[in-house]
């Protein structure tokens, strides 16, 4: 019997399960009053009740039917529209209610404009005078940061959904309730910060795509990858990811490339360029267009601060990929969604004098690699028949599996000359080589199997398919979006500490074997589920 030495060995496993489950909720859709197009990331709280919710990417939202009997109402804010007060008692069950936000119209008083030579410009503006410029306005708010945020503790109890998007919908949607303990912007949130983990859901009405859920993988085979980024798993944990990337919560630390430390490295990464106010709430709020860009990457992105206090409201950001083939992405380029990396947005809201979290979202492109259809399971070498032994998980073609040139071994850098190619069975080859002397495969075989070394053998085969038309080992990729993202329903201040084996484990994916609690109070709190079929109703 011939010994043999096991080389390669492959083995894949694919799971895919589903079923559903409903809840009782009112659903409504918030849209543009002019042009029909949905409002994301509005604020819809119930009145008097310190609870609600944020709009979807479509618009959408839900509140438990309880709200609804309790006759309670709703007030609606997004920024750039007049806010608007709605009873819940009057959306409609087992309906999509539709509700229009109109654009906010500002009535200028007339002014009289006046030439002043003692006014400064620029950062030589007198201490007196207000910023008039876009890095003014910045450096101010940054300035203003330990002024305008909690320094003290603070709980933030949310909703939180990590989902990837494929092809026009949802895929593989995780949903939670969770409590964030934060001790005050003077700490770390990353080594200071817990997390309570109130209830989690893997929502099953969606599909599950197991191949693009695994950790991203940087290694040989690079089965999951983000072009042109590196993002650290964490241990999977979606949600500590989403916190860092709150470049306003971590103001003085690392939070992402180009932003890095908000509040030393931010306006020398980048430049600005003050655009028309808009308004939340009725404020006027200065929006400052961001923008960087160098031969590999460009940035794109607005601030929006408060122009009485420079408060921080809100930062979108979004790195690209700037090389597009051989010419570089223009500034108002059309493909530039085609070329996103990452988008993070935050928006913080103002409560007692202070600014509060009020959501942040977190997404980034990534491809993932399927594994082959047709491999080579098994790579042997026989000492004693002096050969190699391929065997193929599917059969061959044969008319290209026998030429001897579609093989190229070598051991030690140095090639090993086939001499002939046999079939064994339909889906497995044997290799001879030539054995004269001076030829490289004489080393092979005249040693004992425990002196070959694995990187010391290379067989590279090329040109062979299997009788589908499948090429040896060729690997298709596509590519989703990653979302991970986090409204606010209910902020508080912390009387009291949970002990420490209630908070979550920040180095273990958020939905594992993590402690469950919830408190009497947990019915105040709802999934804002995102519709199954984003888009469809609008249309």
């Amino acid at each position: 019997m011939g010994i043999r030495l096991n080389i390669i060995a492959f083995l894949i496993f694919f799971c895919t399960v589903g079923h559903g489950q409903e809840s009782e909720f009112v659903s409504g859709m918030l849209l543009d009053a002019e042009t029909i197009e949905p409002i994301s990331f509005a604020s819809i709280r119930v009145k008097n009740r310190a609870v609600g919710v944020i709009s979807n990417n479509d618009g959408s939202f839900r509140i438990p039917l309880k709200f609804r009997d309790l006759n309670d109402t709703l007030e609606i804010t997004s920024m750039g529209y007049d806010s608007r007060e709605i009873i819940i008692g009057d959306l409609i069950k087992d309906k999509l209610n539709r509700l229009y936000l109109n654009p906010m119209l500002i009535q200028l008083d007339e002014v009289t404009l006046k030439a002043s030579k003692k006014r400064g410009k620029g950062r030589n503006a007198g201490n007196n005078e207000k910023p008039i410029s876009a890095e003014e306005i910045i450096g101010q708010a940054i300035k203003n940061i330990p002024l305008n945020y909690p320094f003290n503790p603070q709980s933030y109890v949310g909703y939180y959904r990590d989902y990837q998007w494929k092809s026009g919908g949802y895929t593989n949607l995780n949903e939670a309730i969770v409590e964030v303990f934060d001790k005050g912007f003077g700490t770390s949130d990353y080594e200071d910060s817990n997390t309570r983990i109130y209830e989690y859901s893997r929502n099953m009405n969606f599909p599950i795509d197991s191949l693009s859920e695994r950790l991203y993988d940087y290694g040989e085979y690079k089965t999951k990858t983000i072009p042109k980024a590196f993002l650290k798993s964490y241990g999977g944990n979606e949600f500590v990811i989403l916190r860092i990337m709150d470049a306003i919560r971590n103001y003085n630390t690392f939070s992402y490339s180009f932003v890095d430390h908000l509040d030393t490295d931010f306006l020398k990464n980048h430049d600005f360029s003050l655009e028309d106010d808009t308004y939340l709430d009725g404020k006027a709020l200065y929006v400052i267009d961001i923008y960087k860009h160098n031969w590999k990457f460009m940035v794109r992105g607005k601030i929006y601060i408060s122009k009485d206090n420079f408060e921080i409201v809100k930062l979108e950001y979004a790195t690209y990929d700037a090389l597009l083939g051989t010419r570089k992405i223009r500034k108002t380029s059309k493909k530039i969604e085609d070329r996103l990396l990452y988008r993070t947005v935050v928006e913080y809201k103002k409560q007692d004098d202070k600014m509060f979290p009020s959501y942040i979202s977190f997404s980034n492109k990534f491809e993932v690699k399927v594994p082959p259809l047709f491999t080579a399971k098994n790579v042997l070498i026989d000492f004693e028949n002096q050969r190699f032994e391929i065997a193929f998980n599917r059969v061959p073609l044969h008319f290209k599996v026998l030429k001897d040139k579609n093989y190229n071994i070598s051991y030690k850098g140095k090639g090993i000359d086939i001499e002939k190619v046999v079939l064994e069975d339909s889906a497995t080859v044997q290799l001879y080589p030539k054995m004269n002397l001076g030829d490289q495969a004489l080393e092979v075989f005249y040693k004992e199997p425990g002196e070959i070394a694995k990187d010391d053998f290379r067989i590279v085969m090329d040109n062979i398919i299997d009788m589908d038309g499948n090429k040896l080992d060729y690997s298709e990729t596509y590519s989703l979006m990653q979302f991970r993202e986090f409204f606010v329903q209910q902020r508080k201040p912390v009387v009291q500490y949970p002990g420490k084996d209630l908070y979550m484990d920040k180095n273990w994916p958020i939905f594992q074997d993590q402690p469950i609690i919830k408190p009497d109070n947990y019915s105040d709190f709802w999934m804002n589920t995102p519709l199954r079929n984003e888009g469809a109703i609008i249309k």
